[in-house]
């Protein structure tokens, strides 16, 4: 397996109230360290391309900039000019990928391990033993009989019989590149990642791969205190 770490640090902080204006989710600390830093400290012997490693931010992002000058001086740090969501902030990676990517949103925690050896590219992580209400907040996965997906429900109301998919996506260039043709939610203006996986997975089939341990993605402060008190 050859493979490059993409960290997606967008966005601004606005929809969380009370938080510094300009400062990303994933500039945030925890156990004062930087939830991007932790993910890259966590991650990074899977980065086994001869390619730097990749970090994702908005236009103008000078903490994230600093951040990556820190803390992976190799990264190649490409900003999205305006909001477009997930899905297009990771085909901005495209140009400057060698081979298949394990992109990771920055403002995730993980507390726990991935399946060794990793399944052939592209797949999803998933976490079998999720609580139901970690799956509703996060995205569902429906696996076929023989345990691929085939299917993703954002934020399912009923969670029962599909499986948590977590902020981490173990993809091909050819998928990244489908991500284009993701629809645009009318409602937020963007392109979500959970449409544009669903698409991939309607032409190309994926393996998944298993997560143990914890996990939370940090959307509120009542989210960031609850991975502190785990951890």
């Amino acid at each position: 397996m050859s493979a490059q770490v993409v960290l997606i640090c967008g966005g601004r902080g606005t929809r969380w109230p009370g938080r510094p204006a300009g400062v990303p989710k994933s500039m945030m600390t925890l156990g004062g360290e930087r939830l991007a830093g932790r993910l890259w400290r966590q991650l990074r012997r899977l980065h086994t391309s001869a390619a730097p490693p990749v970090v994702v931010c908005a236009a103008g992002s000078a903490v994230v900039h600093a951040f990556a000058s820190a803390a992976m001086p190799s990264a190649i740090v490409v900003e999205q000019a305006a909001p477009d969501g997930v899905a297009n902030a990771i085909r901005l990676a495209l140009p400057h990928l060698r081979g298949d990517a394990l992109v990771v949103l920055g403002d995730v925690v993980l507390d726990g391990t991935l399946a060794a050896p990793p399944p052939a590219a592209p797949a999803l992580v998933i976490w079998r033993a999720a609580p139901a209400e970690v799956t509703a907040q996060n995205f569902g996965v429906r696996l076929d009989g023989e345990g691929a997906p085939i299917g993703v429900v954002e934020k399912p109301a009923d969670p029962t019989g599909l499986v948590c998919g977590l902020g981490l996506y173990w993809l091909t260039r050819e998928v990244i590149a489908g991500f284009g043709a993701a629809p645009v939610n009318p409602a937020t203006g963007e392109r979500e990642i959970t449409a544009a996986l669903a698409g991939a997975l309607r032409s190309t089939r994926f393996g998944a791969w298993e997560f143990a341990g914890r996990y939370v993605n940090v959307n509120t402060a009542a989210d960031l205190a609850a991975a502190e008190a785990a951890l």
